[in-house]
């Protein structure tokens, strides 16, 4: 054994689950010398969410809201699993990991027989760090998952963009015959429909709006000819009776105010969504939207691997409830497990749930220290407050 692979041996296992803003940032601040760090995590790098909208419309390159993570890793000395957490045994300190790549590899290249390689694995910690991120919520409602498109990844802005202007171009096809169904058709392909007005529908509800003012008529004159003066509509649906419920009354109004200015989206407060059928949005009271595009963004909501790959752990709506340093309540991971981000609940906070909260959690809460020969993780609210000892 070497030197290093001794020295390897020596220092504790520290496992982060998730590449999102708190993991992230953990990580570049993170003195990997003193540990053996594993990240886990189905992509490989970090996405910048406030920008993730403008993607959809080609304002900005997918390849720029994203940073890698391979080069920090590789930098570091840190090991990175494309994978996603399964389960987590307190008792035996483990995390049991799915093969993520594997699994696309059984969707995309069937005739390719990786079964030899197994489909899991199992990381040893001695702490743990849990930053997953949530999914999107879809409380339910029938039709969501397989006739909408969420926001919440970059694959999702490029499955987006790639509606949009398929889209466009079908509506630009000319029309043998302008009749009733014909022009039908073409106003559906040109009507997009956003479902939630939180921050991400808003945002992107604006980003199309704007991307329909400035360039739609220029790069697809076709869509727009014949006798019909067709023209393409966003309708922004909020089941609530106001957008952006969770911010100050004035940042509201303003929201409402400039959406309405843009002439091209319509806003429809307390239209709550019933079901979601192929090209059809329907409405409570029966109402049908014909339309191209739905895009659903209605808040987010607990991951299969909290509520089940940690069901033994205390939570709160879902989310893992965390003492104000980050720590599990529960007494089962108490001292070795930490949850930040969305996936956890701070026990009395009154901090919003936005990304440079989730950043400053990563950078300043969770900082590693090593005093002596004693090695210590640090969580608290200030950088160097108080001292978890591993034993």
């Amino acid at each position: 054994m070497s030197i290093a692979a001794r020295r390897s041996a020596t220092l504790p296992n520290l496992v982060v689950l998730g590449t999102g803003w708190g993991s992230f940032s953990f990580l570049k601040n993170i003195d990997a010398s003193k540990f053996n760090v594993s990240v886990v995590s189905p992509r490989d790098h970090m996405l910048f969410t406030p920008l993730l909208a403008s993607t959809t419309v080609g304002t900005l390159e997918h390849r720029s809201v994203i940073e890698s993570l391979r080069p920090m890793a590789a930098a570091k000395g840190v090991k990175f699993y494309q994978g996603e957490a399964l389960t987590v045994n307190p008792e035996k300190r483990t995390v049991t990991v799915g093969k993520a790549v594997l699994d696309r590899f059984k969707r995309e290249h069937r005739k390719l027989d990786l079964s030899v390689l197994g489909e899991k694995f199992t990381l040893p910690y001695d702490a743990l760090v849990v930053g997953v991120g949530a999914v999107p919520n879809t409380f339910g409602i029938p039709g969501v998952e397989d006739n909408t498109f969420f926001l919440k990844e970059a694959r999702d802005g490029k499955l987006i963009r790639g509606r949009i202007h398929d889209c466009f171009e079908a509506a630009s096809y000319p029309m043998e015959d302008e009749d009733r169904a014909s022009v039908e058709a073409r106003k559906a392909l040109l009507t997009f429909c956003v479902v939630g007005g939180g921050p991400t529908g808003c945002e992107f509800a604006a980003e199309l709006t704007d991307y329909i003012n400035q360039d739609v008529g220029r790069a697809y004159p076709n869509a727009f000819s014949g006798s019909t003066n067709l023209w393409p509509r966003v309708v922004l649906l909020e089941a609530s009776g106001e957008l952006l419920g969770a911010f100050d009354t004035s940042l509201r109004s303003y929201a409402l105010k400039k959406l309405h200015k843009s002439g091209n989206c319509e806003v429809r407060l307390g239209a709550a969504v019933e079901r979601v059928e192929p090209g059809v949005v329907v409405l409570k009271g029966g109402e049908k939207i014909r339309c191209g595009l739905v895009v659903w963004s209605t808040g987010i909501g607990p991951r299969k691997f909290v509520t089940e790959g940690m069901k033994w752990a205390k939570r709160t709506n879902g989310r893992i409830e965390v003492d104000d340093r980050l720590q599990l309540v529960d007494p089962k991971g108490k001292g070795r497990i930490f949850a930040l981000g969305d996936c956890a609940h701070v026990s009395g906070s009154i901090y919003p749930a936005i990304a440079q909260v989730r950043g400053y959690l990563g950078t300043s809460h969770l900082s590693l220290l090593h005093k002596g020969s004693r090695r210590h993780l640090v969580v608290s609210w200030s950088e160097t407050l108080s001292c978890s000892q591993f034993v």
